[in-house]
């Protein structure tokens, strides 16, 4: 590939700022980026603009209702719950259309949002960040999923731990462990993360090297109480690929 391509240049920097371009491709764009004037620049540009656009767009915090919803749907609270705090909700907003009809100045429109930058970061913020005021921000998130496509758990690796959600669709196995794995891109046995508790939010320890590694896909197999007797998975059940932010 040419790299000294003006127009390939800029493609590939936009990619790399919006957080599109992942793996192999991205860190070998990092390496680029320190060798190559030329695309340290359309990197800086394009972070301008996109830092821009988003600075110029009034943040709008979006109804709780939307939240639990959202967590319902996606396994990570029980329905009663759900419409328990729902009750709760709907009489909270009550209060505040209350406080805005009295003021009006404070009622503001929502404001069009075009950008496909800005309309990916909002799907992925809802998806798949713990919604939290946290500074410690995800670098990389993951989902797995069952055959019917329901969550069973959530995980966002951070700087020092991978925060993790285990959801209502978990099958709970009193005499049986799930574990966690990095299934190395190198072809070598897979790491051990940590075993995965069925239910509640938890964390588990980063691995020193999980940075360092090319990850192919993490993976979850179910082992005897306890864990893997072996070092080695047992059986695998699912596997699902990182995605980087």
């Amino acid at each position: 590939m040419k790299y000294n391509d003006n127009n390939l240049q800029s493609s590939l920097a936009a990619q790399y700022v919006l957080g599109t371009l992942r793996g192999a491709a991205r860190k070998r764009f990092e390496s680029l980026r320190v060798q190559n004037r030329d695309i340290q620049e359309a990197v800086n540009y394009w972070e301008s603009q996109l830092n821009a656009m988003a600075t110029s767009i009034e943040p709008v915090s979006p109804p709780q209702s939307i939240w639990i919803n959202i967590e319902q749907m996606l396994g990570f609270v029980s329905k009663q719950q759900d419409q328990s705090e729902s009750t709760l909700v709907t009489i909270r907003n009550e209060r505040v259309t209350s406080d805005m009809q009295a003021k009006p100045s404070a009622n503001q429109a929502w404001k069009a949002i075009t950008s496909v930058a800005v309309a990916a970061s909002f799907v992925l913020a809802i998806f798949f960040v713990q919604f939290n005021k946290d500074i410690n921000y995800p670098e990389a998130v993951a989902i797995f999923a069952n055959n019917e496509q329901q969550t069973l758990w959530s995980l966002d690796v951070r700087k020092n731990h991978i925060f993790v959600r285990s959801t209502q669709n978990l099958e709970k196995l009193a005499q049986k462990d799930y574990q966690l794995w990095i299934v190395p891109a190198s072809g070598d046995q897979p790491i051990s993360i940590g075993l995965l508790q069925q239910e509640g939010s938890f964390t588990l320890p980063k691995p020193e090297n999980f940075d360092h590694i090319q990850i192919a896909a993490l993976a979850v197999s179910l082992e005897p109480k306890g864990g893997s007797p072996t070092g080695a998975p047992t059986e695998v059940l699912f596997a699902t690929e990182l995605a980087l932010l």
